[in-house]
């Protein structure tokens, strides 16, 4: 065995690289990739990884290297102890290799553990359950919203923190000796190998000091952009602490009286409320969703609701893509594949969107904000924030300096994208939770409800939130609010990790005051729905603010905005289980506000409160 040591740790790796052990030398335990989930894949392999070969292990001035040879070349790990962490780098220069574990997963060499992945909000797995693996990116809805993960053992946990926004995926799920999950970095067509290293933190054993080390991290990178600093540079971000976003669906509806709808809301008591979208933000109106025309709503229109207190207005900033019209000006902002074609996205119906470049988005959004959009006090961009940076191959686009982008040359410019250089002293919300962007946006959305029935073994947890809440707000998709609607209803993600879908208003509402964000309805307006997803087809329907939904979930908001009137602010400081089961679960905030919530379908006798009923929440 190779070994090397530094204040607070001790690394030991074997000749042939199959054993690599990390001891925490201040808590007494000790760490171990697992050589049967480590490996790497060959350019166009449909299969999963190839295991790893022998390799040959060194010691270097800085740390030790394990070499391996493939087909074509080599690759190579490379560890470095330092007295809190090991940085663990790639460095690759075999042609056919496409992606490696980086270093592969990581578990305890002794006693059980858990797996927290930030998966939509965070999830933490437990060692019951049944089989199963899954490969996500980094972005919104089923992906990573933070580029870490941390294994929980009973004496210490493990952060791994990866470095690069991109150009990585995640692999993680259960086997038959608990969970697990990894890295596998991936070669960039453009940039090569650029971003390959993860870092190891050992730190306590809770889901809490995890989170916070990834989020001392991010300040260690310059990264972490505090509420008030956002407020110093745009001081309307101070009218989001109390706030309802307030989805009003995509399609025009002419009967619906977007004002009236605003004053009643304020009526009820909602003092600040961020409605979205009153224009469809896009680079034409030349199209149908749901049989119907894609909502704009008049000057006079957004002036009457702008007349409400508290109401601030955005459009839908649906830039990534654009309807191919055949025009010189239209095809020369798209984004280029490595063919040189365009590369094909959303579709409605017949209509197919093509995607754009992000640089050029950034140029249109500025020309709008001069113009037709200058009256919108935010704005909310489509999935922008979902992907971790988008290839752009066209070597006739100036704004790339004329030469094919990378993934995180585009996440550069989605950051200017949000950034005040484009949308001045306005509020910015996207599609996707990205840590990436959290310093750049002030909203993120996609969030998951637990499995139904509840289950232990998947329980979501507010690792987003642990590290983020006094920097950026983790808000639910646009169609899935408080108020069941049609055409979004719930349904099981994979593996039964947990739901997403419209309703459940006393358990979003729950969730939302434990996390310490804002409650987000559909309270009016005309949406499109698929009649069949699969072929594209689509129809419309209307909400409207009678409904019963609306109104039920109206009570159940109230109550977690004039929360986050209090709470908005604050760093939340911690999170605890108070259940054997997880299903109570408890967090606090730095300003002492201490919240528990049951977030299973049965009720719950929790220690020094009594009953706790299924879905509900307590202010202590």
């Amino acid at each position: 065995m190779l070994e090397m040591t530094s204040r607070g740790l001790s690394l030991s790796v074997a000749e042939d690289g199959a054993t690599v052990c990390i001891t925490d030398c201040r808590r007494g335990c000790s760490w171990q990739v697992d050589p049967s989930r480590a490996g790497y894949r060959l350019r166009g392999d449909e299969r999963g990884l190839r295991p790893l070969p022998a390799g040959t292990a060194q010691r270097t001035e800085q740390g030790i290297e394990v070499r391996y040879c493939v087909a074509g070349g080599t690759f190579v790990h490379r560890y470095v102890p330092a007295d809190d962490h090991v940085e663990v780098s790639l460095a690759c220069d075999a042609e056919e290799v496409e992606a490696v574990s980086l270093p592969g997963p990581l578990i305890p060499a002794a006693g059980p553990r858990e797996v927290a992945a930030p998966l939509y909000q965070g999830l933490l797995l437990s060692e019951a359950g049944e089989e199963w693996e899954l490969t996500v990116g980094h972005g919104g809805h089923l992906n990573f919203s933070m580029a870490m993960g941390a294994v929980l053992g009973e004496r210490g946990a493990l952060l791994v923190c990866h470095e690069s926004p991109s150009n990585w995926s995640a692999t993680f799920g259960r086997t038959e000796d608990g969970p697990f999950f990894r890295f596998e970095h991936r070669a960039c067509p453009v940039d090569g190998w650029v971003g390959g290293v993860v870092r190891l933190y050992p730190t306590d054993p809770d889901l809490t000091s995890a989170c916070k080390r990834y989020r001392a991290r991010l300040k260690e990178r310059g990264e972490f952009v505090t509420w008030q600093e956002k407020i110093a540079r745009k001081p309307v971000v101070q009218d989001l602490f109390g706030a309802m976003t307030a989805f009003v669906g995509y399609n025009a509806c002419p009967d619906v009286d977007y004002a009236a709808g605003a004053r009643e809301l304020r009526r009820l008591g909602f003092e600040s409320v961020f409605y979205y979208p009153v224009r469809m933000c896009h680079y034409s109106l030349d199209f149908q969703m749901g049989g119907g025309a894609p909502i704009w709503l008049s000057d006079g229109e957004v002036g009457a609701i702008k007349s409400v207190a508290g109401a601030r207005v955005s459009p839908w900033a649906w830039v990534v893509e654009g309807l191919d019209d055949g025009s010189e000006a239209m095809r020369s902002i798209c984004r280029r594949s490595a063919d040189g074609g365009l590369v094909p996205n959303w579709r409605i119906d017949d209509q197919q969107w093509y995607l754009v470049c992000t640089p050029y988005q950034v140029q249109h959004i500025k020309g709008r904000l001069a113009g037709d959009m200058r009256a919108m006090d935010w704005l909310h961009f489509d999935v922008n924030a979902v992907w971790a940076g988008r290839r752009c191959f066209e070597a006739d686009h100036a704004l790339h300096d004329s030469r094919p982008m990378g993934a995180l040359g585009d996440m550069e410019w989605t950051r200017r994208l949000f950034s005040p250089e484009t949308v001045g002293n306005r509020i910015v919300s996207s599609e996707g939770f990205n840590d990436y962007y959290a310093g750049w946006y002030d909203i993120g959305s996609t969030k998951m409800m637990p499995p139904m029935p509840w289950d232990p073994a998947c329980a979501p947890v507010p690792m987003t939130m642990l590290v983020f809440h006094d920097s950026c707000i983790h808000d639910w998709w646009e169609l899935h609010n408080y108020n069941a609607h049609d055409g979004f209803g719930l349904s099981g993600l994979p593996h039964g990790i947990g739901t997403t879908g419209s309703g459940r208003p006393e358990l979003k509402a729950s969730m939302d005051a434990l996390y310490g964000c804002p409650p987000n309805l559909f309270p009016f307006g005309k949406q499109y729905a698929w009649a069949d997803f699969a072929a594209r087809k689509s129809y419309s329907y209307t909400v409207r603010l009678d409904d019963p939904t609306v109104q039920t979930a109206l009570q159940a908001a109230l109550p977690v905005a004039r929360l986050h009137k209090t709470t908005g602010v604050c760093e939340l400081a911690s999170f605890e289980f108070l259940s054997d089961d997880r299903a109570v679960q408890a967090t606090e905030f730095s300003d002492g506000t201490r919240i528990v919530a049951n977030l299973a379908e049965h009720e719950a006798e929790v220690p020094d409160m009594g009953a706790l009923p299924p879905h509900s929440w307590r202010r202590l």
